[in-house]
């Protein structure tokens, strides 16, 4: 039985790329499609045609049916308006919780029913997650340089993500994809299970797609390194990092969950790590970026934070010996701390 009455039967193609009833093309935005096109060229991935409407004829975006042209799912979940008015399950859930359960006295942040393009939603999960997750520095082991330290590998994040939305069974009607942050892990979960022929036991080498123009679209537009699930990369950057390998649980017909343990930020095995403020890893990659900057290039860099506050930043930086100070007054200059170079004397003005 079809779940959308608007919706062909499948048969013999991926639902994403069937014609869409009570839809036109009006619902479809040229320019989000123009921009598409643009990047997807810029980074070498697409070769064909380059105006709006012959590109989303060439992706099956556009079909023709009984000679009325129709928006396809991929069509409009890419590059729709509004995607929500005709799919409204096609959302996401983030869930926030202090602890280590989803309970309602431990929620830190909760939002529902995040809509947009799949694109747009892609980037709101992934900023949140990594905006809220703990991040740091620590020594090299091999040699004396600092080095960057995340508890979540944003590879992994943005991976998942995409894996989470790309993949769902959109036909799965009132559930949306969800993700729930806790203390000690994130979970990803993907209504519909695995597609057809995919379990947890080959999951990492298998090559279907339930969806698969909405994951060429993504990969054109540089979210997706090749057509496979994503998951290899996934565990190949956690074992890397020497971190948990991620929990696979398949509930058939109804959900795909991955489950990533954080980095255990009181572990001794990588020596002192030291938490950084957004703001202060900013001024890192400022400095990095540059070689030395001053207070005036560092509050370019964070103009909607008081000079005051920059300047507390500032100094918990030199204080966890991550930059140092050079010169006086207006003259000071901030740059990289060799971890052993002698700090330098702060002047008493």
């Amino acid at each position: 039985m079809n779940d959308y009455p608007f919706l062909d039967p499948p048969y013999m193609r991926g639902m994403d790329s069937l014609p869409v009833r009570l839809t036109t093309p009006a619902m479809l935005d040229l320019d989000k499609v123009a921009a598409h096109i643009a990047e997807a060229e810029r980074r070498g991935r697409y070769q064909g045609p380059t105006e709006p409407n012959a590109y989303l004829s060439h992706k099956r975006c556009l079909v023709e049916v009984s000679g009325r042209i129709y928006p396809t799912f991929a069509g409009i979940i890419c590059f729709g308006d509004y995607p929500q008015e005709v799919f409204p399950n096609a959302v996401v859930d983030l869930g926030h919780y202090g602890g280590s359960q989803p309970v309602s006295y431990d929620v830190v942040h909760l939002e529902k029913d995040i809509g947009g393009t799949i694109f747009e939603q892609i980037e709101r999960v992934e900023s949140y997650l990594w905006r809220n997750t703990r991040h740091g520095m620590t020594l090299s082991d091999t040699g004396p340089q600092r080095v960057e330290l995340h508890e979540y590998p944003r590879a992994v994040i943005r991976e998942l993500t995409v894996n989470m939305l790309a993949h769902r069974d959109y036909r799965v009607i009132g559930s949306a994809s969800r993700v729930l942050l806790f203390q000690d892990r994130i979970e990803w979960v993907s209504p519909g299970g695995l597609p057809p022929g995919v379990t947890e036991e080959n999951l990492l080498t298998m090559q279907t797609s339930r969806n698969p123009v909405l994951l060429s679209i993504l990969h054109e537009a540089g979210y997706v390194e090749a057509y496979g699930m994503g998951l290899d990369t996934v565990v190949a950057v956690l074992e890397s990092e020497n971190l948990s390998a991620p929990r696979f649980e398949n509930l058939v017909g109804a959900a795909f969950i991955v489950t990533v343990q954080g980095r255990p930020l009181d572990s001794r095995a990588h020596g002192s790590y030291i938490l950084l403020s957004e703001a202060q890893r900013t001024i890192v990659a400022i400095v990095r970026s540059i070689g030395e900057a001053n207070l005036t290039d560092i509050r370019a860099a964070l103009p909607d934070r008081a000079k005051r506050t920059v300047q507390d930043d500032i100094t918990g930086l030199i204080e966890a010996k991550i930059i140092e100070r050079h010169g006086l007054t207006k003259a000071t200059r901030y740059r990289l701390r060799d971890s052993g170079s002698t700090p330098p004397r702060r002047s008493k003005s």
